[in-house]
């Protein structure tokens, strides 16, 4: 039984349109943590905290990741043919993973000395950084559905490159 060119880019679009979904709800909850975010600046006790800047610096990396990663979906589901495409789809998700990574230690740290009036914002924020997490989570598992062994073979080529520090 072979599969028509059809049936493999209607199993293709359906992962494409599912992982898109999932970041779209991961930058929902990212913007609103950003305002939260920007917020803080004005709570004395967290103005000042250490890991305020590098929290939102993070915050900021992951809106540029869901950017990125929505952006090559977008180009492959309007038929674009791109060179290494599974490399940009592999690159793109596995960079947001290495981002979500940074947000609740500089989280942790940005709210260590918040007072107990804006502890509802900081249980909003933890809830909302949850939610981004579980997002890109959701995502990279679809990924992984979506290129099955070919994953693991595009990060083996691509990790090299993700290796370079970020500023």
């Amino acid at each position: 039984m072979t599969t028509s060119y059809m049936e493999m880019s209607s199993y293709r679009n359906y992962y494409l349109n599912a992982i898109y979904s999932a970041l779209e709800k991961g930058m929902a909850a990212k913007e609103v943590v950003c305002s939260i975010t920007t917020g803080f600046r004005s709570i004395p006790s967290i103005r000042t905290a250490p890991g305020l800047n590098p929290y939102h610096a993070s915050v900021a990396d992951i809106g540029y990741g869901f950017d990125a990663a929505q952006g090559t979906i977008q180009r492959l589901l309007q038929g674009e043919r791109i060179p290494l495409a599974k490399e940009m789809l592999v690159f793109d998700l596995d960079t947001l993973r290495i981002s979500e990574k940074q947000l609740s230690p500089n989280f942790e740290l940005a709210v260590q000395e918040a007072s107990p009036n804006v502890l509802y914002l900081v249980e909003q924020s933890r809830y909302l950084n949850n939610q981004i997490s579980n997002r890109i989570n959701e995502a990279i598992r679809l990924g992984k559905e979506l290129l099955g062994s070919d994953w693991e073979i595009v990060h083996e080529r691509i990790k090299n490159v993700q290796a370079i520090p970020r500023l």
